[in-house]
């Protein structure tokens, strides 16, 4: 894929959706803080809609005083491969609403073609053993280097 595609979004990750201020994250414990390529299309529309927002009329792209919105900018810049002050005027006399149902839209959209490759290979029981199998020679083959190291440095070799 190429690293300007829409997956590969020069943004950084976004936050999602109850706290604007704070990063996207596979570790939080709050499931509605980032969307997974798992999640289903209800869930992936009930975490947009979720977005906190303000309740300041008009959609502006100002990331210290409306970090939602902007938030939510970003995402639909980024997955509709277009530039966030240019969607930012499509919306000006626009709701949240709206920006939020685009915002769905888009990365249901962008989601689409990973979602298919995503169910094709889990399927490939073959390939994933292959894979797994290959994994874990270089897990080995990397830690038998490192325990190498430790036991040289500690005097057992």
């Amino acid at each position: 894929m190429a690293s300007n595609s829409p997956a590969h979004s020069p943004i950084k990750a976004s936050p999602l959706p109850q706290d604007p201020s704070s990063k996207m994250s596979k570790s939080s414990p709050d499931a509605a803080s980032r969307i997974l390529l798992t999640d289903t299309s209800s869930q992936i529309k009930a975490k947009i809609r979720g977005a906190v927002t303000d309740s300041i009329p008009g959609i502006t792209y100002d990331p210290l005083s409306r970090p939602g919105t902007s938030n939510l900018l970003s995402i639909l810049a980024a997955c509709t491969d277009s530039d966030v002050v240019e969607v930012t005027k499509r919306y000006e006399n626009k709701g949240h609403g709206h920006l939020k149902s685009d915002v769905t839209d888009a990365v249901e959209e962008v989601l689409k073609g990973p979602r298919a490759e995503f169910e094709r290979i889990r399927h490939e029981k073959m390939l994933l053993e292959q894979v797994a199998q290959k994994g874990a020679l270089q897990a080995m083959e990397y830690s038998a280097a490192t325990i190498d190291q430790v036991r040289r440095r500690v005097g057992l070799s």
